[in-house]
């Protein structure tokens, strides 16, 4: 039995997911939890709060997949501080917080050294719908993972694509989902008032930008009905007077993918960093760009081959090399699809009972 488990185990490293300590990843996977205005939510990894909500009257006009810089897609306010980049900074950089710092920057996929220059580049907006992120908290020293439905008026931070990266009033790393509005139970709503208006056709997702970088985002004041103009990586200090943004008279296009190839390098968004390139030479491999550490004394070389995919996009198919992680021995490959979701992340699944999914992001 401990062979299996190991075997188990290794197969989640190779996703990204981590190891034995991060099992949160998958057990609650499957769950989403309904996080309301004002509401911390689970696992805070800042629990004295560093942004301030604010209840949504008018909620937007957009629902499912829409891209990050889409005019009215967010709210926002006057006030100055509405999400407190430089305290969330100061907090991430205390040596006391070193090990919270190392398992945000390994979501947010950069070095601890570089989350100063990162943090400022955001922006911090309101959410005008019900949005699904993949929200990424911190107990008891170990990360854990888990799909959330974040209530209309929640502050978060959007990077440069516009995609929502941090929740404000926790300092939660958040990402993309990897699930969808038709996934949603209202019963997991707890607050009755919310519950009562929810309409699963408004919910959001939002996707990256087709724009490598927007520049200002267009934003609807939630208190007076007006635009605001918010340049890239600003608050309200350096707001500008916009016209209204516009409401579309019918749901906007679907946003369809970009590109759907697997070809590519890929970086995983666990906590244990893997990067694979896929590469077609007549048949679909992925093989490691760089060591990949699984324990002190289990490091897997760059070079090794561990994806075998198959087919063609965005639904792939195959398998990938597991590794017992007791004695860094290969055991048999397991059967796994990859999902390309847009031009730049995929899910990988690990078809084991139960299911086991991660994300990647394309670099």
């Amino acid at each position: 039995m401990k062979r299996v488990l190991a075997a188990i185990t290794a197969v989640v490293v190779m996703l990204g997911a981590g190891a034995v300590r991060c099992t949160k990843w998958f057990a609650e996977a499957a769950d989403i939890v309904a996080v309301a205005v004002d509401v911390l939510g689970d696992d805070p990894f800042f629990e004295d709060s560093l942004g301030q909500d604010q209840q949504v009257a008018e909620p937007g006009s957009y629902g499912g997949a829409q891209l990050g810089d889409l005019p009215g897609l967010y709210g926002g306010t006057r006030r100055k501080r509405v999400c407190d980049k430089e305290r969330l900074i100061e907090y991430l950089t205390d040596p006391k917080n070193s090990t919270k710092a190392e398992a945000w920057a390994r979501v947010r996929g950069i070095k601890v050294n570089a989350i100063p220059k990162y943090v400022r580049k955001l922006t911090s907006v309101l959410l005008r719908n019900d949005t699904l992120v993949k929200n990424h908290g911190f107990r008891e020293g170990v990360e854990t993972v888990f799909e959330a439905l974040l209530e209309a008026g929640i502050a978060v931070l959007v990077d440069e694509r516009g995609q929502p990266v941090v929740k404000c009033n926790c300092g939660n790393p958040l990402a993309e989902p990897s699930v969808t509005p038709a996934d949603i139970d209202p019963g997991v709503i707890a607050d009755a008032d919310w519950r009562a208006r929810f309409t699963p056709e408004k919910v959001t997702v939002v996707k990256k930008s087709k724009s490598k970088r927007v520049r200002r985002f267009h934003l609807l004041d939630v208190l007076t009905g007006r635009g605001i103009g918010r340049p890239a990586g600003a608050d309200a200090a350096k707001d500008v007077d916009l016209p209204r943004p516009p409401e579309p008279p019918e749901p906007p296009e679907p946003v369809e993918l970009v590109d759907a190839t697997l070809v590519g390098t890929w970086r995983s968004s666990g906590p244990i960093t893997a990067l694979v390139r896929v590469a077609d030479s007549g048949g679909l491999t992925g093989v490691l760009a760089e060591d990949m550490v699984l324990t002190d004394s289990c490091v897997v070389p760059a070079g090794r081959t561990v994806w075998h995919p198959s087919g063609r996009g965005p639904e792939y198919t195959g398998s990938i090399t597991s590794i017992e992680v007791t004695t860094c021995a290969d055991m048999s490959d397991v059967e796994a699809t990859w999902t390309v979701k847009d031009q730049n992340t995929m899910t990988m699944c690990v078809v084991v009972e139960p299911v086991q999914c991660s994300e990647w992001s394309r670099t």
